[in-house]
């Protein structure tokens, strides 16, 4: 009898924990912004999650935030490039990985690296593809009592800056490690986790 009851209260526990309700996006931003104003201390405190959180699932995200002037003309424009200079920072630290993922797949195999690397061609590819990159969201933001314009601006060609800089760098990778290498530059990790991968 207990062998039954067991299994039992621990479907019936699981149940209820799969049930509760996922927080909707109102929820989402009120947690947030409570975040924002524990931090700062200031009551007033609100901005988007992606501010401090950019993420797209069509390709590198980056956002950015400038001191609000009141002239959109001139803070529209300096916010997208300002995100835009993040997302080429992005790329450069993310070939400086492919560049210590490749080398150490080249030593592991005993052979030769031939071509420039991923990191010298990077700021090459990044200025390029950087044209292609739209601003997702634009919004206002109140950070520690200041207003701030924000952008979020995304780059889905992600595919294409991998092959461009695989391309520039004139080398010859294996159809299977280029697969791998794609997949480590297409994952969405924080910079600090990129930065920690090249110490």
């Amino acid at each position: 009898m207990k062998k039954t009851l067991l299994p039992l209260s621990l479907a019936g526990l699981l149940a209820a924990c799969s049930s509760q309700p996922q927080p909707t996006v109102v929820q989402q931003q009120q947690q947030i912004n409570v975040g924002i104003q524990q931090v700062t201390g200031n009551t007033t405190d609100n901005a988007p999650g992606w501010v401090f959180n950019p993420a797209s699932e069509k390709g590198l995200a980056a956002a950015s935030c400038v001191d609000w002037s009141g002239n959109m003309a001139v803070d529209k424009p300096q916010v997208i490039a300002a995100a835009r200079a993040d997302l080429s920072q992005q790329i450069q630290v993310k070939a400086s990985v492919l560049d210590k993922l490749y080398n150490r797949k080249v030593q592991a195999a005993d052979g030769s690296s031939v071509g420039a690397s991923f990191e010298q061609v990077s700021k090459q590819v990044a200025s390029e593809t950087l044209v292609g990159s739209t601003p997702e969201e634009i919004a206002m933001a109140r950070i520690d009592g200041k207003k701030y314009l924000c952008a979020l601006v995304v780059l889905d060609q992600t595919r294409e800056t991998f092959d461009a800089l695989v391309d520039a760098s004139k080398r010859t990778i294996d159809p299977q490690s280029k697969a791998a290498l794609y997949e480590e530059f297409r994952a969405q990790k924080a910079m600090q986790e990129l930065e920690a991968e090249l110490q």
